[in-house]
């Protein structure tokens, strides 16, 4: 078979797999349980070159031919007017057949040619090999017919130390095309990179908390050399018209970074995104690091076959930090968070503390501050002043304590458990009353809901990370102040919302 009739098959990235998905899905399990027998994986085995499955196929085979037709969607891409000046972090970018799909993934990746990125992290959905939790290729080297390209096999240790969800599982990568067709991009767009693969099968709440906080981590660890790739088509085998409709609703959730809404409409199916889990992980790393998502093109394989009747919708979306209002400089939060570490392993070790001070006018101002500390994932403590009542630093100080031995929710938190707190800290914006629910953005706002006696907050963070809709944050406040959950509807219940400038260790 030629490579036209190669490509045109994979248009669709899954269509040719349903069929044959459960006899493939025995198979890999067969002989996973036949590797695993072993004990590991032997580290050879782990080290091999990954051989391209689908160059000739997905894309083409041969180094010129591939070279100058991604090199030709680059140049035909080209923004027309000035690029992303903000610092990207992430991209998300379609995974079918060159031909459908590479012209729109072009778009992204133009925003990211030549910037001094050393690792990509690439997540993307498992389409033959069903599991929970997520793949890691941990080591070795991902052939390309332009080259190889290293895993990293020292964030890929890293990010299995912080996440019980991600294992070692090569199975998953054995016959999957959502990151083996971002790679050629990358090698055209970047140099001297090295990857970690991620397959994602099926993943909890708590699942997503904890890779989102882990990729934060490197985010910061590595400012500016770490780009977040998160693979995936959109919608699948509609109509052209129903496509476009449904396809602009969901980039407006992307464009938004509202993962409540987002979830709950591939729940229902309002919108469909194949790397769902991808994508919704990196709009809540995005939230988290106060970044924001620029929809960069959409279309759909009808566009470049002519037909219509039955299509599939691509997207090209950047992630980048928000340029909007700097707030606190890296070095002032890093000092607050070390003013906080220092309080809380003081009291926690020693039972008093001694005294902070600083001269930095920043922290000296008053301002509302919450800090949050979590043990692996899961909450261990959260207190907070709502209204500026003392300077920051010492706010950061006390609540830090507070949040370690106060919380009436936990018990305090003990000498043994310490390396493994992790520490967060909100700084908040004045409240702002609210007369129409509507003004509320999941994501950037948080709210502090009042009635009588009882009221509740909960910060922007806490919506983003369970995905919930506006509805939702509204009847869950109400519920943190002991309320009934539709008391945000009522007449005498005072809604406020503010927002929050969020960093962590």
């Amino acid at each position: 078979m030629d490579d036209k009739k190669l490509v045109r098959s994979s248009e669709l990235g899954v269509s040719n797999y349903k069929h044959n998905f459960n006899i493939v899905s025995v198979v890999s399990c067969i002989i996973c349980a036949v590797l695993l027998s072993t004990g590991c994986f032997a580290e050879d085995v782990l080290a091999r070159v990954k051989k391209p499955v689908f160059a000739g196929s997905f894309y083409p085979g041969e180094r010129s031919v591939l070279a100058g037709m991604i090199d030709g969607y680059l140049k035909e891409t080209e923004p027309k007017k000035d690029r992303i000046s903000a610092r990207i972090f992430g991209i998300m970018a379609p995974h079918a057949g060159y031909e459908y799909s590479g012209r729109t993934a072009a778009y992204a990746y133009n925003q990211i040619k030549g910037r001094p990125y050393t690792t990509v992290i690439l997540m993307g959905p498992t389409h033959r090999v069903p599991f929970n939790g997520v793949a890691i290729y941990p080591s070795g080297s991902w052939e390309t017919p332009l080259g190889n390209v290293q895993v990293d096999h020292e964030i890929t240790k890293r990010l299995m130390e912080k996440c019980p969800v991600i294992r070692n599982y090569p199975v998953a990568f054995e016959r999957e095309h959502s990151l083996e067709v971002q790679v050629p991009f990358l090698q055209r767009t970047l140099k001297d990179f090295r990857i970690v693969p991620m397959v994602m099968g099926m993943m909890g709440e708590n699942d997503y908390r904890v890779l989102a906080d882990a990729l934060c981590e490197l985010l910061q660890q590595h400012a500016g050399k770490i780009l977040i790739v998160a693979s995936s088509d959109m919608s699948h085998f509609h109509a052209y018209r129903e496509a476009n409709e449904m396809d602009a609703r969901t980039l407006k959730e992307i464009g938004a970074l509202d993962t409540g809404r987002l979830a709950a409409g591939l729940a229902k199916g309002d919108y469909e995104l194949c790397g769902s889990q991808a994508v919704l992980t990196l709009m809540m790393v995005a939230k988290k690091i106060g970044g924001e998502a620029t929809i960069l093109h959409y279309a759909n394989s009808g566009d470049a076959t002519g037909d219509r009747s039955r299509v599939v919708g691509y997207g090209a979306v950047a992630f980048s930090l928000s340029e909007k209002g700097a707030g606190l400089s890296k070095k002032e939060q890093k000092a607050l968070l070390a003013i906080a570490r220092k309080t809380l392993e003081e009291a926690v070790t020693k039972g008093n503390i001694t005294p902070v001070d600083t001269k930095d006018r920043a922290l000296l101002e008053k301002r509302g501050v919450f800090v949050t500390l979590t043990r692996n994932g899961r909450l261990r403590g959260c207190i907070g002043y709502i209204i500026p009542v003392m300077p920051l630093y010492k706010a950061v100080s006390d609540m830090a304590v507070a949040a370690a031995i106060r919380d009436p929710r936990f018990r305090p938190v003990t000498k043994e458990e310490l390396k493994e707190i992790h520490i967060e800290i909100s700084v908040l914006s004045p409240l702002k009353n609210i007369d129409d629910p509507q003004e509320i953005e999941i994501g950037k706002h948080g709210l502090f809901i009042v009635r009588g006696d009882n009221q509740g907050l909960l910060l922007p963070q806490v919506a983003t990370e369970y995905m919930w809709n506006r509805e939702e944050f509204l009847k869950q406040t109400c519920l943190k102040a002991g309320l009934p959950p539709e008391a945000w509807r009522e007449k005498g219940t005072k809604i406020y919302s503010f927002s929050a400038q969020i960093f962590s260790e």
